[in-house]
């Protein structure tokens, strides 16, 4: 069994569209799971959502996806994000809120759980440290836990009684134990390294079904995506930061 796994996809319709063709290629017949926030920041929610629909993706609620759903939430967003939230609820069409409003916080799936940013809080908390890595996963009832919210890949996993993290490359990784894993972003990487991310999760049956995971890193068409970001009236940051990667 093959999973792809994307997450922080943030309407970028030009990251989406170039992470499905490379999901085709090296993975055709995987199935696709979401680590939410599929809108946000970027110009193009409804695309988006359109494309994930079309392939079948399950997946969870992120923070800029309940924002934009109406939520009080987006009044901790910085202003840019904050505006970007506030433009998504005016150009979302009917049955793309209701396929974000369907989205749950936290979804089990076999040998795994998804969610946006942690276990302990599915929306909000951002794992970027062996202290909150270990209580997250500790209170782990499966295996794994694939999430996003950092927009950086990682691989966190309990060693013993403490949190190891393991660097991530472009070699696969057999998953031995407990793990926290994120998928980095599909449309807005904030790891100096600008090309669309993604994760391939191999299942191995006979592993108690850890299997391994590859992240995948995807050029794509990053002026076209600037330039829909400028046509909808949005911050300039949020378009020059793609090409950096931060």
């Amino acid at each position: 069994m093959s999973v792809a796994i994307l997450s922080d996809v943030h309407a970028n319709i030009q990251a989406l569209c170039a992470v499905l063709d490379d999901v085709a290629k090296v993975a055709p017949h995987a199935s696709i799971w979401h680590c939410g926030d599929v809108v946000g920041y970027g110009a193009s929610p409804n695309e988006v959502i359109g494309e994930l629909q079309r392939v079948g993706a399950s997946g969870v609620m992120g923070n800029h996806d309940l924002a934009a759903l109406g939520d009080d939430i987006v009044e901790g967003f910085n202003e840019g994000a904050r505006n970007a939230a506030l433009w998504t609820r005016e150009v979302l069409t009917a049955q793309s809120r209701e396929w974000l409003r369907a989205l749950p916080r936290v979804l089990e799936m076999g040998s795994t759980t998804l969610v946006h940013a942690s276990l302990r809080d599915p929306i909000m908390e951002y794992v970027m440290d062996a202290a909150t890595a270990e209580e997250n996963l500790r209170g782990l009832s499966t295996p794994l836990l694939f999430h996003g919210h950092t927009h950086i890949p990682a691989l966190w996993e309990l060693r013993g009684d403490v949190a190891h993290l393991t660097a991530v490359g472009d070699a696969p990784i057999v998953l031995r134990g407990p793990s926290l894993v994120n998928a980095g972003s599909v449309g807005q990487p904030r790891d100096r390294d600008p090309r669309a991310a993604w994760l391939l999760w191999e299942r191995d049956e006979d592993n108690a079904g850890l299997g391994r995971v590859t992240w995948r890193r995807v050029e794509y068409d990053i002026p076209s995506a600037q330039e829909a970001i400028d046509a909808a009236g949005l911050p300039n940051w949020l378009a020059s930061r793609l090409a950096v990667g931060r």
